[in-house]
């Protein structure tokens, strides 16, 4: 009886810190109504959710520089960055494909750079919200 009582206390032990980790996809986020709440959105007329897009499409462009060395050697392309605001609000870098990795890296830079904010929540529980962003480089003429 001790051992069933063991075994069923680990198993919900490992089931209640499992649940700690949820990570919607931002279509799954938009479609509940679930979203980080940007610096200053909460007092905007907008929906958290076209708040949250704007703010990161301006971000995106405020702190956009075309690399040095990638204008010199003529690189163009687009970079993707799979990223997550996590269930503090900071923004964590998960992938990131395709360019060449000077415009991968500056694409990371700018990403890195989004400031903190409210994480999306699940009732009244924080959780992540996954987001993939393409930011494409063009060379300026």
């Amino acid at each position: 009886m001790k051992k069933l009582l063991l075994i069923a206390t680990v198993l919900c032990t490992a089931l209640s810190f499992s649940q700690d980790n949820i990570i919607l996809s931002k279509q799954n986020a938009n479609e509940k109504g679930i979203t980080p709440m940007w610096p200053k959105c909460e007092k905007s007329r907008q929906t958290p959710i076209k708040c949250f897009d704007n703010n990161l499409r301006n971000h995106i462009i405020r702190n956009f520089r075309y690399p040095e060395i990638a204008e010199k050697d003529g690189l163009e392309g687009t970079v993707t960055v799979e990223f997550i605001i996590n269930n503090k609000g900071k923004t964590e870098v998960i992938e990131v494909k395709g360019g060449h990795r000077y415009l991968q890296r500056e694409a990371v830079r700018i990403i890195r750079t989004i400031p903190r904010m409210d994480p999306g929540k699940w009732g009244k529980k924080p959780i992540a919200i996954a987001y993939e962003v393409p930011i494409t480089f063009i060379k300026p003429k």
